[in-house]
């Protein structure tokens, strides 16, 4: 199963959970563009954001797993550290949407994503997951909400995670660079994928998306 989207949509949380009612894994595609962005800002003369091909061979390269937790999160563990938090740092965000627009570095990355995927049935959520990575994917959907409800929610996100608050034309503003850095990339461009069931969440909780999925997917069985 799919679900794909922009940022603040509840992508994230609402694959969880349903992974979780489902009993299946739940794999993050953005936490694998994270951690190679972590080893790109850590080790930075080795791999210069100049530098596509060394970032993809990089990637080629990513000793990358994920163990799910009772709590349905998802511990990260590249080359058996855990960077679980470390991904999820202001600088490592920028650099993985910065890396994320270079069609080498896309191409390792859905190799690793499928590969991570070829032995489990999988929720997986992302902005190209029913488009590109899993195209045939039995079940796809695509979340999708207001920009400033979209703002609102990245804002509070960033606070839990970073511990700060950002005033809210900022997170709305770096909201609507992502988007059109996604929208119009070349390879893998966000998309409502084709056959996908589309879910407005601007005025649903995540409980209600999540009923709304699970209804369609007992529907269609």
């Amino acid at each position: 199963m799919t679900i794909d989207g922009p940022a603040g949509v509840g992508k994230s949380t609402v694959a969880k959970l349903l992974a979780r009612q489902l009993g299946i894994m739940y794999l993050d595609t953005g936490a694998t563009y994270r951690s190679l962005a972590f080893l790109v800002v850590q080790h930075p003369e080795r791999y210069p954001i100049a530098d596509p091909k060394a970032i993809a061979e990089l990637g080629r390269t990513l000793s990358l797993r994920f163990n799910p937790q009772p709590d349905g999160s998802l511990q990260v563990l590249l080359d058996d550290q855990d960077v679980t938090r470390l991904i999820r740092t202001e600088k490592v965000t920028e650099t993985a949407a910065i890396i994320s627009q270079f069609p080498q570095v896309r191409e390792a990355m859905v190799d690793l994503q499928r590969h991570l995927a070829s032995r489990h049935s999988v929720v997986v959520e992302g902005r190209d997951t029913g488009s590109v990575v899993f195209p045939h994917a039995t079940f796809k959907f695509f979340l999708d909400a207001d920009p400033e409800v979209r703002a609102k929610r990245r804002q509070r996100e960033m606070e839990k995670h970073y511990g700060t608050h950002s005033p809210l034309k900022f997170v709305r503003d770096q909201i609507e660079l992502r988007d059109g850095l996604d929208r119009s990339r070349k390879m893998g461009p966000l998309v409502k994928p084709q056959g996908a069931t589309e879910v407005d969440t601007t005025q649903r909780t995540i409980p209600q998306v999540v009923r709304l999925v699970l209804k369609h997917i007992k529907q269609a069985s």
